[in-house]
């Protein structure tokens, strides 16, 4: 590949030069003890004749439980010029129990000056120096460890009280990497023409990367206050009165400005997580809002982005709706927003979506800003529900937080399940709880039916395992069992429990077991009994019921429960439970000649069921199970039934938009298990050309495509595919047409006509159809006016650029066309769009060279996002995949610490189904597992998926073949 960094060579070098310099100079000048090579590094010289023993509390991934940090005092001092920095920190800590001589911290890629480590016991008039006999990094003692505790011995074991530790530091801001202190960059368009780069530096410290930029407790139990010192000096010619520094807190007075030297000290923090430490140093400016309680207490509020007017033009919607979120989430927790501010700073360079840190949540750029002008209804949906989800971690996660990493989903299941309560208080006509169940569940249940899922709660021993925690079991099966304990609670007596969890907790911390506790409190049935069912195992179960009608006017429901599970389970995969679940069952049926009911919850207790029976006092034609779709579980059916419901879903008789959607999620699920013929699920959706529910039609599309693909391979099957989803989609087109009905349509409308349009645009396969013809056309106009074409497009500007670039010449002209909108847009969420349109190219030269230009500095969205969209388009599996291996190197260079971007990397090759391709997968991530980091989990998850694939072929690939083969298309 081509070195796109050497145009700053000479500043990367000049500044690596100045911070070892640096290092140095502060290493030797206070090096009191005599030994100028004692730089905290993982050098071994310290005490080469007396290391002390070899075993020791640094054998433990965890932190001793008798030392809790109380307080910290941290001086930072950055040199823009070179993004490096020393620092100070002071931690005080209380030690309980037994006397001790050792106090672990964490710290990685840090110059400790060791010799300037001083530790202090206070209490009394004075506090007494202690002396300390040595201090060493844990890897000093055993070179394999990889705990990153620095261990200060004091020279005498100490009693139970109080101490203070005082450690002097250097360390160097990231600047390939989007984690710890980092460096992000834009270019700024400047009037004559020219571009200038832009510099911000700010933190991303979850989960465990606080450590990388200074020495501290980091873990998520250890929540102390902090009181934070920041000082940067600017290089000559930059004007720092431009310049602003942001923390978890007010500052305690106004930036102080004196040459080129800005400085700020804030407020002493409420007690919190190292993770949840925050700062940023930037030019942006800011809007800014008050939000006032009844009380007349009030919070201030800022949004932060870049100078430029579009963005802080863009900044006025989350300003809007936060406050609405906020008050919404006072209601529901019963405990107030603590602070007396809420930043939240939009960054150009950011490694998720965003991260909570308290008092200023930061987002990548796409996550926060709204262009009402230009941006679709997605965009504008997508910051409402980010918004929602950030702020919902300020009471789950911030205020309470779970004890331990095992037990994650405490934070994003429940802010994932919270955010619909957010996005329902500020944009109510959005019904945006109708989304609940195709958004989270189906997502939850498709990952967790893999054998390589995993419990909710889990244990975990590295760094690496804390970063792969952050998946679809933590944020979507998280939200999902929170939403079934809801349902089966009651909507009251769930957030009357939650309130009482947040007072009882408040400011401390909590794990799995004292939720259930207080929600036990208020509920009818044992939470805690029902809950760790579905929270110590994993996957979920499927329910099957059959009907007994021999007696008149009476039916008996008889119910069992399996597990469901995609592939083979591992040869050590047990449970406690053995994998049986105490499972509320409700579910819908209809009367024989009358009308549709609603059942009660029915309880399956594994401990005591092997079957359940139900009876009614009715004779039922059908029954559809998991009424409304709000419990993670599948049902199956009796042919019979299941033939009744296929019918009740062509003639409308199932009223609800998630019954609907669940009964084909279910089907398709167990199809692909072979409880049900494949061709029986197909069968299905020839109804769906009638279907006018966006989140239905959306569901059978996705089931259809996903069919479809597993028959790539046969040339008749898959041209028919296409065909029937043309026929399906082709009314939606025509009722929908391109541009809105009115001004106030529902926000399903703008969704189903860039679905419909997308889908039918691609599957038509036909240049000269009107449609096709229409969205060159469009896209034609936009490429020579962009800045006024692209608000008459806004809600369909996906399908437009995915249109242009699948009917484009053999010129490539509409490719180059967008190459160079995708280098002139300055907007995050339009340069997404570009490059997934861009990867749908069928010229593979034009792709491999966009491949080799996404590793440049200059890139726009992301160098892994490139590849990541090749990998999406089925012509291009065997492309992706070659070009991963090729430039596997330079992708673990920037992702394989602690980036979850790993993860999207290494499950390109998830779509194979050989075994010819298992292998080759499995040998190539075999000789990578040095640097693959936190995709080490994503590579079992691949790797299963393969296999799912390959067991799929054998099982459906004639049946599918055969369906689409002989389907009566019109």
């Amino acid at each position: 590949m081509l070195n796109r960094r050497k145009k700053i060579g000479i500043a990367i070098g000049a500044g690596v030069a100045a911070a070892i310099a640096l290092i140095v100079i502060v290493v030797v000048s206070t090096n009191k003890k005599g030994d100028p090579d004692n730089d905290g590094k993982d050098d071994g010289k310290d005490d080469k004749d007396d290391i002390g023993p070899l075993d020791g509390p640094w054998d433990n991934i965890r932190l001793p439980e008798n030392i809790k940090a109380k307080a910290y005092k941290l001086s930072l001092h950055i040199n823009w010029e070179h993004m490096n920095y020393t620092g100070t920190q002071e931690v005080t800590m209380d030690v309980t129990g037994e006397e001790t001589k050792y106090f672990l911290i964490h710290t990685v890629g840090l110059v400790i000056d060791k010799a300037a480590t001083t530790l202090h016991k206070l209490g009394g008039k004075s506090d007494e120096e202690l002396t300390i006999k040595r201090t060493f990094m844990d890897t000093e003692k055993k070179p394999e460890l990889r705990h990153d505790f620095y261990v200060v011995e004091s020279e005498e074991a100490v009693a139970a009280g109080s101490y203070k530790m005082k450690i002097s530091f250097a360390g160097q801001v990231q600047t390939e990497k989007l984690t710890g202190m980092y460096r992000s960059k834009y270019e700024r368009k400047l009037q004559d023409g020219g571009t200038e780069m832009i510099y911000q530096v700010s933190t991303d410290f979850e989960p465990v990367d606080a450590r990388s930029a200074f020495p501290c407790f980091d873990e998520p139990a250890q929540k102390a206050k902090w009181t934070t010192d920041i000082k940067v000096t600017f290089p000559a010619g930059i004007d720092i009165h431009e310049y602003n520094i942001i923390s978890n807190m007010p500052l305690k007075e106004d930036l102080s400005r004196e040459g080129q030297v800005l400085s700020g000290s804030f407020m002493e923090s409420v007690p919190m997580s190292t993770y949840l430490v925050c700062f940023a140093v930037s030019d942006f400016l800011y809007k800014e809002a008050v939000y006032t309680r009844d009380d007349g207490s009030s919070v201030k509020m800022r949004v932060y982005a870049r100078r430029e007017q579009e963005f802080q033009d863009s900044a006025d919607y989350a300003l809007e709706v936060t406050p609405d979120i906020i008050k919404e989430y006072e209601k529901f927790y019963k405990v107030p927003y603590p602070l007396p501010k809420l930043d939240q700073i939009a960054l150009p360079e950011f490694n998720s979506g965003a991260m909570e840190n308290w008092g200023i949540i930061t987002y990548r750029e796409s996550s926060l800003l709204y262009n009402p002008t230009t941006s679709s209804t997605a965009e504008k949906q997508r910051v409402c529900a980010v918004i929602a989800h950030e702020a919902a971690h300020q009471w789950f996660g911030n205020i309470v937080t779970m004890a331990w990493w095992n037990d994650l989903w405490l934070n994003e299941g429940f802010a994932s399940f919270v955010e619909y309560y957010g996005i329902d208080a500020a944009e109510p006509d959005w019904n945006i709880l109708d989304f609940f169940y195709p958004d989270e569940m189906t997502t939850a249940m498709n990952f967790d039916s893999s054998p390589s899922s995993h419990p909710i709660s889990v244990q975990v021993s590295s760094p690496e395992e804390l970063s792969g925690l952050f998946d679809t079991i933590s944020y979507r099966k998280g939200s999902s069992i929170n939403w079934m304990m809801m349902k089966f609670m009651g909507d009251d007596k769930f957030a009357d429990g939650l309130a009482q969890y947040i007072a009882d907790f408040q400011y401390g911390n909590a794990a799995m077991v004292d939720l259930f506790d207080s929600l036990n409190k208020v509920a009818n049935v044992n939470v805690t009994k029902v809950m760790l069912t579905w929270t110590l195992q994993m996957g979920f179960p499927y329910v099957t019921a059959s009907l007994d009608t021999s007696i008149p006017g009476s039916t008996t429901i008889t119910l069992e429960q399996d597990r469901f599970i995609v592939g083979e389970a591992k040869d050590d995969d047990t449970s406690e439970f053995d994998y049986k679940w105490h499972i509320p069952f409700s579910y819908v049926y209809k009367v024989k000649d009358g009308d549709v009911k609603t059942s009660d919850i029915h309880w399956i207790w594994s401990d005591n069921d092997t079957s359940k029976t139900v009876t009614v006092n009715e004779e039922i034609e059908w029954i559809k199970g998991n009424a409304d779709g709000n419990f993670y579980y599948l049902v199956n059916y009796e042919d019979d039934n299941l033939a009744a419901l296929a019918n009740a879903l062509e003639a409308g008789e199932l009223p609800k938009a998630t019954d609907k959607t669940s009964l084909v999620y279910d089907v398709f699920r167990l199809a692909e298990t072979n409880h049900v013929e494949y061709d029986k699920a197909l069968d299905m959706t020839k109804y769906a050309k009638t279907e006018t529910e966006y989140v239905v039609l959306s569901r059978i599309l996705s089931e259809v495509l996903s069919a479809g693909d597993g028959v790539k391979s046969d040339d008749t099957a898959y041209g028919n595919l296409w065909k029937y989803v043309a026929e399906m989609l082709k009314p939606r087109v025509d009722d929908m047409g391109w541009d809105p009905k009115s001004d106030n349509e529902p926000i399903t409308a703008p969704k189903m006509r860039d679905m419909a349009l997308r889908n039918y645009c691609k599957a038509v396969q036909d240049k000269t159809d009107t449609t096709v013809q229409e969205a060159l056309t469009k896209f034609t106009e936009f490429v020579a006016d962009p800045k006024t074409k692209k608000s008459e497009i806004k809600d369909v500007f996906t399908t437009v650029m995915r249109t242009a670039i699948i009917y484009d010449d053999d010129s490539n002209t509409n490719w180059n066309s967008m190459w160079q909108l995708l280098q002139d847009s300055d907007w995050e969420a339009d340069q997404r769009i570009y490059i997934a349109a861009l990867a749908r190219s069928k010229n593979e030269t034009v792709l491999r060279k966009m491949i080799e230009d996404s590793f440049a500095e200059d890139a726009k969205a992301g160098t892994w996002r490139y590849l990541y969209y090749v990998s999406y388009h089925g012509d291009h599996y065997d492309l992706a995949w070659e070009l991963l291996q090729d430039n596997w190197d330079e992708y673990a260079v920037k992702y394989n610490t602690t980036s979850f971007t790993m993860g999207y990397l290494v499950e390109i090759p998830e779509v194979f189904d050989t075994q010819e391709k298992y292998n080759e997968v499995a040998a190539f991530f075999k000789s990578k597992e040095s640097n693959i980091g936190t995709g080490l989990k994503t590579v079992e998850e691949t790797l299963s998926k393969i296999k799912s694939n390959i067991k799929w072929k054998a099982d459906h690939f004639e049946n599918v073949k055969t369906w689409f083969t002989n389907v009566e298309l019109e």
